[in-house]
């Protein structure tokens, strides 16, 4: 397929049209689903677009969902800040990854809605996570999303998702001693949540520890029992 790079994602513009075949390559939408989706922005009422998102929830749908939450804002919020949105096509995306041409079309979305609320706020760490998931899943451009994460961590540098987001890249490139590093930030930051405890033993057991890789699983149960 033309337009491709490295990880594999579609980097030419993706229709709507393109997206929705795409999502219903295996189930079909109701009727009244369908034409809301495929309808003209404004055409239908609230209570048509919250009907077909009831639906998505129902068939739980993820990619479907992010993009009638985005035509609810887009269509009867359209002064909200728009964080949110940007945030669940950007994480569906994320998810989807095994179908290109969704993942694309949510990337591709989710991306407009970064650009425009970073112009109106740089700072935005919210935003900048997101951005990194982009940079990272669908642009595969390491450079990216090191420098984004330098300016996230700049702006918070206790910021629980943005270390996690980074873990999960240093774990993706098996950077196992960087990604002990993160792993003892987290902990340093939340002590109390048995997740990070479960990260560590992980990444111990990818380097072949199973001493310490035992070792920290043991304290991440005693931890979930003891704050259950």
């Amino acid at each position: 397929m033309a337009d491709m790079q490295t990880g594999g994602l579609p980097q030419q513009e993706i229709t709507r049209i393109e997206f929705l075949n795409a999502v219903f390559e295996k189930t079909k939408p109701s009727p009244i689903v369908a034409r809301v989706l495929t309808a003209k922005a404004g055409t239908y009422p609230k209570d048509s677009v919250l009907l077909a998102l009831k639906w998505a929830e129902e068939t739980e749908n993820a990619p479907l969902i992010a993009l009638l939450q985005t035509d609810l804002a887009e269509q009867f919020s359209p002064a909200d800040d728009k964080t949110e949105v940007a945030r669940n096509l950007i994480f569906a995306g994320a998810s989807n990854i095994e179908s290109p041409t969704t993942a694309a079309y949510l990337f591709q979305l989710g991306k407009k809605y970064i650009d425009k609320g970073l112009e109106k706020n740089p700072k935005n760490v919210d935003l900048m996570n997101a951005l990194i998931v982009y940079q990272s899943e669908y642009l595969n451009a390491p450079m990216q999303f090191l420098g984004t994460l330098k300016s996230a961590l700049s702006a918070d540098s206790s910021n629980l998702e943005t270390h996690f987001i980074h873990l999960n890249l240093l774990k993706k490139s098996q950077q196992w001693p960087k990604a002990l590093k993160k792993c003892e930030k987290l902990i340093s930051l939340q002590p109390q949540n048995p997740r990070w405890l479960f990260e560590m033993s992980e990444v111990f057991g990818f380097m072949g520890d199973s001493v310490n890789a035992k070792v920290y699983l043991n304290l991440a149960v005693k931890t979930q029992k003891s704050v259950q």
